[in-house]
């Protein structure tokens, strides 16, 4: 993929996405990760109750769905069974 691609736009333009992942890779475990997105997710079936809270719940869930995309759904879900989650 060309670098200027752009495969999916993201919700919330205050990340530069390649950098972003980069830092994750660098800082946090694929265990650390899949928790992560464990506990963001129950958050993502929320109903907010402004538009305000709407975005941040939108911004939350374009998070774990990133985290998701970043490990992979087949090793996040193999994850979320070796750590009993």
């Amino acid at each position: 993929m060309a670098k200027n691609e752009n495969p999916k736009p993201r919700m919330s333009g205050a990340v530069d996405q390649e950098a972003f992942e980069q830092v994750i890779r660098d800082n946090l475990s694929p265990e650390g990760v899949a928790t992560i997105i464990a506990f963001l997710q129950p958050a993502t079936s929320y109903r907010a109750p402004t538009p305000e809270a709407n975005r941040g719940l939108m911004e939350l869930e374009w998070l774990a769905n990133t985290l998701i995309d970043l490990l992979g759904v087949d090793e996040y879900n193999r994850l979320l069974d070796e750590l009993g989650l």
